[in-house]
């Protein structure tokens, strides 16, 4: 299956931005890849989409007023062994983005950006690649080297769901007032709690579905690979429908949940189609 990534349309960041400009990604990351004419995936888009997804508008126009608010800092903690921390650091126009280990050392891996003046109709710059580092090599790299670890930046960020992490460690801007330091610690607290309830019910939901399986050689296994048939039912289109109501008339294997979706994703799937 090939990614196409979509992306969330709002009044801040427009979908049809350029590559270069942060966008929200709806959907598409594929780990199987990406089909060779989707949208590019960049690190400016992974933390604009983690940010996004807080629920909490105020979080990302204080990271793109670079004019208004000099310093913005972030971080989601991760409990886990295996999944670092996210961080996202501005500095004026200047911004670094990546991952953090288990002892707060940044940049590993980390990407650096510098924002440019605003073009109109664009209410904000473009994020030019700088640099990167990983785990405590010198900055530096090629355009396509910094752009490939920007891509990497989103896609941990989009498998790991950073926005379901279990605590934000750190959140403050230059010009923060009491009144909304007050504010955002009470919400950073309940996601906290959220975030505790929200893992316990999921692992009753992941045990009980394992428990279906309790019979076979490799429950793991069997119960993965069903997850993935249930995912190749889901509209191609991304929209969002869990399980398509017919076939490609074609490859008779693609879902869809109506002929528009169809339509809207065939200059992808075409591609592929009875492959």
């Amino acid at each position: 299956m090939y990614g196409v990534v979509r992306f969330e349309d709002t009044e801040l960041l427009p979908a049809s931005s350029p590559e270069d400009y942060p966008k929200i990604i709806k959907s598409g990351i594929d780990e199987e890849g990406q089909h060779h004419l989707s949208p590019a995936i960049t690190g400016p888009s992974g933390i604009a989409t983690l940010l996004y997804r807080l629920g909490r508008p105020e979080l990302l126009e204080r990271l793109f007023d670079v004019e208004g608010t000099r310093d913005f800092d972030f971080s989601m903690h991760i409990e886990s062994k295996y999944v670092q921390d996210s961080y996202v650091r501005r500095r004026g126009r200047r911004v670094e983005i990546g991952f953090m280990d288990e002892y707060g050392e940044e940049a590993n891996h980390g990407v650096r950006y510098l924002i440019e003046d605003p073009i109109p109709p664009h209410k904000m710059g473009a994020w030019k690649p700088v640099s990167t580092s990983d785990l405590g090599s010198s900055w530096g790299g090629s355009e396509v080297w910094v752009r490939a670890q920007g891509e990497a930046v989103a896609k941990g960020i989009w498998y790991n769901r950073h926005w379901n992490g279990h605590s934000i460690s750190v959140l403050r801007w230059s010009g923060m007032t009491e009144e909304q330091k007050e504010s955002l610690d009470h919400w950073r607290s309940d996601f906290a709690e959220k975030s505790a309830e929200r893992r316990k019910k999921q692992k009753a939901e992941d045990d009980k579905e394992l428990e279906a399986f309790a019979g076979t050689e490799m429950p793991d296994v069997e119960c993965g690979m069903q997850r993935y048939w249930k995912r190749q039912l889901r509209c191609r289109a991304d929209c969002g429908v869990e399980k398509g109501k017919f076939n490609c008339s074609r490859c008779k294997r693609t879902r869809y949940c109506s002929i528009e979706c169809q339509k809207e994703d065939w200059k992808y799937h075409k591609t592929y189609c009875g492959t």
